[in-house]
């Protein structure tokens, strides 16, 4: 029998056991990862697409390891934008501390779980009907859906961008990893194959990640919703394409020799079998960015409300309106029955007292930036999310009961006497499930956003800015303010009217947004924009003070590629590791 597909061989035993079973998972798969014609015939389409969804929350035994959401855990605190409180119980330490990001299991598993998920998605799309009329189109759509997210979030972040470190990036220079992201293994990669293929260039990954979204949207056309949302509609893989587009266009516009390169190889035999972009400038990304932002917009989703926001028992556990994608842990979830501190809760919720964000224990509760904090308009209902400084000084009086009673009362189900024990900056963005914070095995059956509407009106702004012109983005960011984020009757306008001020303007707009949501820290890769956790009245630890270099990427968001990689694959070529790469702390 012919041999159609062979999982990757890019993950080590060691790391295989180190996942949690996926129930139908295995039991849907030959033991040896191929399939034969008869097993095609009989797979069970429907549990591959189980297994999809499921991996999601395949996580290990690492105190920091609760599948996917592990990496957006690590994401936001790789930024400036999410310090935590106490650092004594942060399991994400390692980035902000510059340590043990070279040849190390932390570091390995990023490529590791990556490709064990995109496997996930390869499997179903060796087994299922090409037919855009079949019944398995959605599951055809699903897959590629996935790939195309996972393999965008593996360019990212195993591509390594310029440090202004002089060791660090002559050493890349030196290994020639420039403009290399990740080998491209899909349904019809041999194990053989799989040996011997390299990192592929990003001239030749964006083809790949934008044949693969062009397959989502031609086998989701019709799906423009699901039963559950830990599933794909149309309106995700538009959302998808609309984070794609606006990362090449901010790539092109900052290196037009890099376009030079897309479009010379737009012509490349070897990836004839790749369509082309059929781009010519990075305005013509920005203008398919907007196009994709409002097509997602189109699908009917509805931004979050200040009731929604704030909802005591559902604020932000909860798929609503809003959320386009998300992560849904069941009460019979391992992270649910399994884990009481363990967990997304416990990390990023202050109103779980089993967890490590409780307020005296463990104190290890998230907050937001005090510069960004300071960058709220007093008008926009989000600043309550957030401790106040001034509320915080207050000494204890019947005027700081007051401002507590009109304020944040709405926010939290604490009362004045354990919430004023919380510092400020102190985030209640994200809920125990059902509000509660006593009972792990109820409040850790959480759902959690992979993707929401509000993106997509921001990315829209930032392309339109560029296309059309500051006015247009600048239109596009008040419009959505004044519809969405403002108290009734008060109006949000910005002062900003060239470019690089607008784009900074809904800069600022999608980090107070998307605030402890794993997004942001592509953001600040795309952009190249310096992450500063040092400076007068910062609210970061000490040990985290390290600021990386304006007009350059910080080196600990150039992920290492682990040794056996190379070991396995010996084409593969590893990025320099960023380990202590910035020498000293910021004091004051």
């Amino acid at each position: 029998m012919k041999k159609i597909f062979n999982h990757t061989i890019l993950l080590s035993a060691l790391s295989i056991m180190a996942f949690t079973a996926t129930g139908c998972l295995e039991e849907a798969l030959p033991e040896d990862g191929s399939f034969t014609e008869d097993q095609v015939e009989d797979a069970d389409k429907a549990a591959l697409a189980g297994a999809m969804t499921s991996y999601f929350t395949a996580g290990g035994d690492n105190s920091w390891d609760i599948g996917y959401a592990t990496f957006m855990m690590w994401r936001d605190a790789m930024t400036a934008d999410f310090p935590v409180n106490d650092a004594s119980w942060d399991y994400y330490n390692y980035y902000n501390s510059q340590v043990s990001l070279g040849n190390t299991y932390n570091s390995g598993l990023w490529w590791d779980r990556g490709y064990y998920h995109i496997s996930r998605a390869n499997k179903t799309l060796a087994i299922s009907s090409t037919d855009i009329d079949s019944e398995d189109a959605y599951y055809r759509g699903y897959a590629y859906t996935l790939r195309a997210m996972l393999y965008f979030d593996m360019a990212r972040t195993f591509e390594y961008k310029h440090t202004d470190i002089e060791a660090l990036d002559r050493s890349a220079d030196q290994r020639g990893v420039w403009g290399l992201t990740v080998p491209i293994i899909t349904e019809n990669t041999t194990e053989a194959e799989s040996r011997r293929t390299p990192r592929a260039p990003f001239y030749q990954m964006y083809r790949f990640i934008n044949s693969d979204l062009t397959n989502a949207q031609l086998y989701l056309q019709n799906f423009h919703s699901t039963s559950s949302k830990d599933t794909p509609s149309l309106g995700v893989a538009y959302g998808l394409a609309a984070r794609f587009w606006l990362e090449l266009g901010s790539r092109f516009d900052r290196y037009p020799d890099d376009l030079a390169k897309q479009i010379e190889n737009e012509s490349n035999p070897d990836l004839a079998h790749l369509p082309a972009l059929g781009i010519t400038s990075a305005n013509d990304c920005f203008r398919n960015a907007a196009e994709f932002a409002r097509k997602a917009i189109g699908e009917g989703y509805t931004p979050t409300t200040r009731t929604q926001w704030f909802d005591k028992s559902s604020g932000f556990n909860t798929p609503i309106d809003s959320w386009m994608w998300a992560i849904i842990i069941s009460p019979e979830n391992w992270l649910a029955k399994e884990c009481t501190w363990k967990g997304w809760v416990s990390y990023h919720c202050p109103e779980a007292t089993y967890g490590m964000s409780e307020s005296t224990e463990y104190a290890a509760y998230r907050m937001i930036d005090a510069r960004l904090y300071g960058e709220i308009d007093p008008n926009d209902w989000r600043r309550d999310t957030w401790i106040d400084p001034e509320f915080a000084a207050m000494d204890d009086s019947d005027e700081k009961k007051e401002v507590f009673s009109s304020r944040f009362s709405q926010v939290t189900t604490y009362n004045y006497d354990d919430f004023i024990k919380f510092n400020a900056y102190a985030g209640f963005k994200f809920r125990p499930a059902g509000g509660n914070g006593k009972t792990p095995s109820v409040g850790n059956a959480v759902s959690i956003p992979l993707m929401r509407i509000e993106e997509m009106y921001l990315i829209e702004a930032e392309a339109l800015a560029h296309c059309n012109g500051p006015a247009a983005g600048k239109t596009a960011l008040e419009s959505f303010m004044n519809a969405y984020r403002m108290k009734d009757g008060t109006t949000y306008s910005t002062n900003a009217a060239q470019l690089e001020d607008v784009i900074n303007e809904i800069w600022t707009q999608k980090r107070i947004e998307l605030w402890g949501e794993g997004l942001l820290w592509f953001d600040y890769k795309r952009r190249e924009l310096a992450i500063e956790r040092g400076y007068i009245g910062t609210n970061h630890p000490s040990l985290y003070r390290y600021n990386s270099y304006p007009e350059a990427v910080a080196p600990w968001t150039n992920m290492y590629i682990v040794d056996r990689v190379r070991d396995l694959n010996q084409t593969v070529i590893l990025n320099p590791d960023p380990t202590g790469a910035i020498k000293t702390l910021w004091t004051e």
